[in-house]
């Protein structure tokens, strides 16, 4: 009596599967003729939207990387800058730490400059932040100089 009621419900389980495999491809078959057109207003304002917000975080990103200022972070944290300081508008003077050594260069729009060659290594608080700190101690700090400035 088990075995035929296990059976029956076997068969009835087939027997639904079936019909809506049978029901599904007519759906499917429905779906494949387009009613309207693809490229309605809605899709090409959508599609634009997302173009705009991938171009919008990517500038977003960009902006970080630059306030940050470790858009530039080569030689193996072999060299690194120590602080900057604005003479002009397109001038700078911009202390460097080579390996053991200290460089004071100015940079313009035309040309680097070597300074000076410090003999004594000038200890700054910026040194230190920079050499140990992660990226989400550098966004946390820059958003206290903001609420600081404000």
């Amino acid at each position: 009596m088990k075995r035929i009621s296990t059976l029956f419900s076997y068969l009835a389980l087939a027997c639904f599967t079936s019909i809506s495999f049978a029901a599904e491809i007519e759906k499917t078959d429905k779906l494949k003729t387009l009613s309207s057109s693809p490229l309605n207003g809605n899709a090409l304002l959508e599609t634009f939207g997302g173009l705009l917000l991938v171009l919008a975080i990517i500038a977003l990103l960009a902006w970080l990387l630059r306030r940050t200022g470790q858009f530039n972070s080569a030689a193996n944290g072999e060299m690194k800058i120590i602080a900057g300081l604005s003479l002009g508008s397109r001038e700078k003077a911009i202390l460097l730490q080579v390996g053991d050594q200290q460089i004071l260069v100015g940079v313009t729009a035309q040309h680097v400059q070597t300074l000076h060659v410090l003999e004594n290594n000038i200890e700054t608080q910026n040194k230190v932040k920079f050499a140990t700190s992660s990226f989400a101690d550098k966004l946390q700090q820059m958003m206290k100089q903001q609420g600081d400035k404000s």
